[in-house]
């Protein structure tokens, strides 16, 4: 028995160019930036100086 050849194409991954790809990367840190299960928790002791961020440790 003959099988039947397939039709299907197969398809190759499309490269894009470089300005496409640095837009889909900005967009996607842009929608990240938006999903707060996916940003980090803001750092409590980033905006203390250096006699706040010591007591803060539990330093001198």
């Amino acid at each position: 028995m003959k099988k039947k050849s397939s039709n299907k194409k197969i398809l190759k991954p499309q490269q894009q160019s470089p300005k496409a790809s640095e837009a889909a990367h900005e967009a996607a840190e842009a929608d990240i930036s938006k999903d707060f299960d996916l940003t980090p928790p803001p750092d409590p002791a980033a905006d203390l100086d250096e006699g706040e961020l010591a007591r803060f440790e539990g330093g001198d």
